[in-house]
Formats: structure tokens, C-alpha cells, sequence
């Protein structure tokens, strides 16, 4: 079975961040345990900052890479580190990165998203080549509310 990658195409005012929160909880509900990429350390730490923001009935389990229990939590936040850091087997991979992971292959599912602004979308069409060369089955889905 191919690994799926969905492209979430941003509406302007939309942050690629925010509607990742959403997908985490949404996605958590399915008992999926997940991977979280970001471009580095900062915007890692910025992203767990962010769940942590969250109202309590919309709490995220998570952690960084390297941070919690031996198997990691639900939900694991890294950057640059081995897949094997992210503790027990993820389900979903959603990329915060420039670019696409060479690991999205070892994924059941990738979510990525196509930022409103022109640089952003650029970057978008690159990864989405990224991932066609890997062999993965892509599909776009519009966002059309900020969320």
C-alpha cells in the first residue's frame, strides 16, 4: 500500500501551524500516533508551545524528540533526528518542513500544506514533486475557512 500525501491548500491568513493543531486532534481521535517535521529546532519548540496554548479540551499528548517516555507520546515533535527517535512506529507524518522528508515513504499517511502566498506555494510544488519521485499517491484538498 502506497503511502497517501494530502495537500492542504491554505487560504490567506491561514498558518500552516494552526490547521495542523486541528488535524493533530481530529486525527488523535482515530488513535493515530504521529510525527510532526519542522524546518529546526525553534520552529519545533514553537510548535509545542503552540499545542501547549490550546484550550484543555483540545489538549494534544505530546512532546519533543528525545523528551517523555521511551516509546514517546502520541504525538512527537522534531526537526533533523533519525525516525528511530520519534519512539514506537508513527501512523502520519505531517511536514512543517521547506521540504519533503526522505522518510515519508515509511509512512502510512503524510499531511503538507500549500501556504497562500506565492514563495510558499513554490515550495509547495516542490515538495509535491519530491514526493511524486518518491513513488507516493497525492491528492489536494482545499481549506476554505481559516481555522
Amino acid at each position: 500500500m502506497a503511502t497517501e500525501v494530502t495537500f492542504y491548500v491554505l487560504s490567506e491568513g491561514q498558518a500552516a501551524e494552526e490547521v495542523a493543531c486541528t488535524l493533530l486532534i481530529e486525527r488523535l481521535q482515530r488513535r493515530q500516533r504521529i510525527a510532526v517535521m519542522a524546518n529546526d529546532k525553534q520552529a519545533a519548540e514553537a510548535f509545542d508551545e503552540l499545542l501547549w496554548s490550546l484550550p484543555a479540551e483540545r489538549f494534544v499528548p505530546h512532546s519533543l524528540v528525545g523528551e517523555g517516555g521511551a516509546g514517546g507520546a502520541p504525538v512527537v515533535i522534531g526537526w533533523d533526528q533519525p525516525l528511530s527517535d520519534y519512539g514506537y512506529q508513527k501512523h502520519l507524518l505531517v511536514n512543517l518542513q521547506a521540504h519533503a522528508p526522505d522518510v515519508a515513504h515509511q509512512f502510512r499517511s503524510v499531511i503538507d500544506f500549500v501556504p497562500a502566498d506565492t514563495a510558499g506555494k513554490e515550495q509547495a510544488r516542490e515538495r509535491y514533486r519530491q514526493y511524486r519521485r518518491q513513488g507516493l499517491t497525492l491528492t489536494t484538498q482545499q481549506l476554505n475557512e481559516p481555522t
